[in-house]
């Protein structure tokens, strides 16, 4: 995936060596270069960052910063489109590019119009802030289109507030829901047709045409999120010959040559098997969450051969069995 959020946290920082510190990326090449970096390394980077922040609202600031210039040709899309509904369009389109441990979706009910999101790998401790910062950059770009529009705005996240209510609130007039059942954002269906001040036909089509150009570039990086979001819904509702599918199988999948999903994983400096692992450690969560799931039978959904190997993996992911995690996970210490 492209480095642009590490060349920019880079950018920022106080301590850049302190933010790459254990990611195994090198400061000149990120400062200097646009290269394909691994996704453990960008989240690497983005605990590092939060680790280093001393303000619990700080992440407020960052969506300013990363709705304003964070995205080189999407965020000219967005801010040249004709009517509001085309600029979320856009951002949704292509920012999977950049964050591809997120699955957005859309959808129309009634009056509202909703975009969600779902985790598709462990995040750790720093998921609830890769929840929040995309969505609330969403809220960013409609502040600086229709200012007065957020009232109507609906933020819901699955965890509880990072910082207190009303520092969101300050920074996006909006309601907010936490500890809800995910994590989306809703809003009136007649906003989309809003039209953009800003709006510039010919900027508007070289945007996006430089959106396209950057998506081709990083193929890699956007074929990691359609392996991942392929992965768990093998895992949900099996497709293949055996669960999770073999490579072959997912090649086939996704209408992609074995030679070229191989090649294009290696461009994106990760491997099929670190994505199946990282899929069946979220997915192991997900489940273990259910007290009715046995152990065992969570290891055949998992594509695990026997209950022994899917505990030896848990351990190696947790460093604990997935007893024990449940334990602590019920008596609220996970």
């Amino acid at each position: 995936m492209p480095n642009t959020y590490v060349k920019l946290m880079a950018q920022a920082s106080s301590d850049p060596a302190r933010l790459l510190a254990g990611s195994g990326l090198d400061l000149t090449e990120v400062l200097e270069g646009d290269g394909a970096i691994a996704v453990w390394q960008q989240l690497v980077c983005a605990r590092n960052s939060a680790a280093m922040m001393t303000r619990p609202d700080w992440h407020l600031a960052w969506v300013l910063r990363v709705a304003e210039r964070f995205h080189g040709p999407i965020t000219a899309a967005w801010l040249s489109a004709p009517t509001l509904g085309d600029g979320l369009d856009v951002f949704i389109r292509y920012v999977p590019t950049r964050i591809p441990y997120l699955r957005w979706s859309t959808r129309s009910s009634g009056d509202a119009w909703e975009v969600e999101l779902r985790v598709l790998m462990d995040l750790g401790d720093i998921g609830p802030l890769l929840m929040e910062v995309p969505l609330l950059t969403l809220g960013a770009y409609m502040r600086t289109l229709q200012g007065d529009r957020l009232d109507a705005v609906r933020f819901e996240f699955p965890h509880a507030p990072l910082t207190a209510i009303a520092d969101y609130q300050r920074v996006f007039p909006a309601a907010f829901a936490f500890s809800a059942r995910r994590a989306a954002m809703i809003m009136p269906s007649r906003y989309r047709a809003l039209p953009n001040p800003g709006y510039d036909d010919v900027l508007w089509t070289t945007a996006l045409r430089r959106c396209e150009a950057s998506a081709q570039e990083h193929a890699g990086a956007a074929l990691i999120s359609q392996v991942i979001e392929a992965l768990h819904d093998s895992l949900e509702h099996p497709w293949g010959g055996r669960t999770p599918p073999t490579l072959a199988e997912m090649a086939a999948h996704l209408h992609v040559s074995l030679s070229t999903l191989n090649r294009r994983l290696r461009g994106a400096a990760t491997s099929y098997q670190a994505l199946v692992d990282d899929v069946r450690r979220q997915r192991a969560r997900e489940l273990l969450a259910n007290p009715r799931q046995r152990v065992g039978d969570i290891a055949a959904a998992l594509g695990f051969l026997d209950p022994t190997s899917f505990v030896r993996s848990f351990r190696r992911w947790y460093g604990t069995t997935p007893g024990r995690y449940r334990r602590e996970l019920a008596a609220g210490r996970r």
